[in-house]
């Protein structure tokens, strides 16, 4: 047997994101020293938006993704390979 000959590729398609009109107010808001983290976490969910906290009761079907103290907060469309980020900020306010 070959070297990786059972080895299975897994390949994921990256996903488009698109910033509400909210979110983008919101991360004018917030902090400089954050604010490079939350850019670069972008490109983390892009390439894997499941990398994010499934969120349970009224927020059921949206995400949370982690940056310090703030929290990215969106949704995923699977079939068109989408991620709607739909608000971001401190995590004591961005859930409500």
């Amino acid at each position: 047997m070959m070297l990786g000959e059972n080895l299975a590729v897994i390949y994921y398609m990256m996903y488009q994101i698109k910033i509400t009109a909210q979110a983008k107010k919101e991360l004018k808001d917030i902090k400089k020293e954050y604010y490079e983290g939350i850019n670069l976490s972008f490109e983390e969910i892009r390439e894997n938006p499941f990398i994010g906290k499934p969120l349970l009761r009224e927020l059921f079907g949206k995400y949370s993704y982690r940056v310090g103290q703030y929290r990215i907060i969106y949704i995923i469309d699977k079939k068109d390979k989408i991620v709607k980020v739909l608000t971001a900020g401190h995590r004591s306010s961005v859930y409500i």
